[in-house]
């Protein structure tokens, strides 16, 4: 009888003890030991794989990303920079997103508007102009301006009268219904390099103020990052110009719109460029605060990327995607060795397509060949 009440008293204690370490818990807002969380995105020794699924695990240049991200999120560290200031800036064409389909997707885009859209009657000189970009597009897998009409003219005039929020519409729907052009089993909203999209996802769950800084124009950009949550207000690109439906032939200095109006997208005007230095004057004026990491992969973005490697604040990297892959991608050996030269050259870090991503479309992509690409 002794031994069974001591039993149950063993037992009583052992539930009281239980309970009083749950009521500590609870009452200073601190998790138990077992239910604490970590972020799996944290510190210089995350699951690569699990963070990272599309990169070879053993990519250097990754490593280096991963090493600069944990001294700026390390408090207790020399280099640790606060929220504020962690700013990261991508240009888009060839660094996010797929440039060889067969050509930018503004292009695509355009093309689509003029020459196969049936809701759409084009201008005789917009078609002329279109099925020309459209030739060199797809037999030499490049752009192409007609004399005396740049890309920027022709998105404008083929657009113009939509609302931004009826444009980006019309971005996402051609995106999302509409196959990339040299590739099978993939969309243009497809088209995107999951690498990049990790990194991209890595430094947004870090802290880091992810912007958008594109030649690309502005609402194109808009509509097809949005899906991974960078706002509107974090696109950095080339504008083509906005007013106010009733305006007619007034001065928009001059002019009040009414609760009834709206904003609709026009013809070119004073189109600001966004490239090379464009871009990071850009970046000063619609951020105001100096990156401290920076992404491209043209003779465009090398001035972003000495913008945030020249950061006099806190040390900045410049990463260049190479597209070296000549078997998922339409690689260039030849530019390739180019952009290796001026990476050597400048101190930045490289991101090559075919050594350090695992995949770059994912399962069930297959480039096909371009009519008359490499000729």
């Amino acid at each position: 009888m002794k031994d069974k009440k001591n039993l149950l008293q063993i037992i009583i204690a052992f539930i009281a003890g239980v309970l009083v370490t749950a009521l500590f818990f609870t009452t200073t807002g601190r998790a138990a030991p077992s239910q604490q969380t970590v972020n799996p995105a944290s510190g210089r020794n995350i699951n690569v794989a699990e963070v990272f699924p599309s990169w070879n695990q053993d990519s250097a240049s990754l490593k280096e990303l991963i090493d600069f991200v944990a001294d700026c999120t390390d408090e207790s560290g020399s280099a640790y920079l606060e929220p504020a200031d962690r700013i990261a800036v991508f240009d888009m064409d060839g660094t996010i997103l797929c440039e060889k389909a067969p050509v930018y997707i503004d292009y695509c885009l355009t093309m689509y508007r003029v020459l196969d859209d049936p809701d759409y009657k084009a201008s005789d000189e917009e078609i002329n102009a279109m099925e020309q970009v459209r030739e060199h597009a797809y037999t030499e897998g490049k752009t192409f301006h007609p004399e005396g009409i740049t890309k920027d003219d022709l998105v404008a005039t083929a657009f113009s009268g939509m609302t931004p929020e009826e444009f980006r519409d019309y971005v996402v729907d051609f995106a999302e219904s509409t196959d990339a052009v040299g590739f099978e089993g993939m969309k243009y909203s497809e088209s995107f390099y999951k690498p990049m999209i990790e990194v991209i996802e890595y430094l947004k769950a870090n802290d880091f103020d992810v912007w958008m800084v594109s030649a690309c124009e502005r609402e194109v950009v808009r509509a097809l990052v949005e899906r991974f949550d960078i706002p509107y207000d974090h696109v950095i690109a080339t504008d083509v110009p906005y007013y106010v439906s009733g305006l007619g032939e007034e001065d928009a200095d001059e002019y009040n719109m009414d609760k009834e109006e709206k904003i609709l997208i026009g013809s070119p005007l004073d189109i600001v460029e966004c490239g090379k230095s464009g871009k990071s004057t850009a970046i000063a004026r619609e951020i105001g605060k100096r990156p401290v990491l920076a992404f491209g992969n043209s003779s465009g973005d090398y001035s972003m990327l000495n913008y945030a490697e020249g950061n006099p604040d806190h040390e900045g990297m410049g990463f260049f995607i190479v597209c070296d892959d000549t078997v998922r991608e339409y690689g260039s050996d030849t530019k390739a060795k180019e952009y290796y030269d001026e990476v050597n050259s400048q101190g930045w870090t490289s991101f090559s397509m075919a050594d350090d991503w695992k995949t770059i479309y994912g399962d069930g992509v297959q480039k096909t060949q371009l009519p008359g690409y490499g000729e």
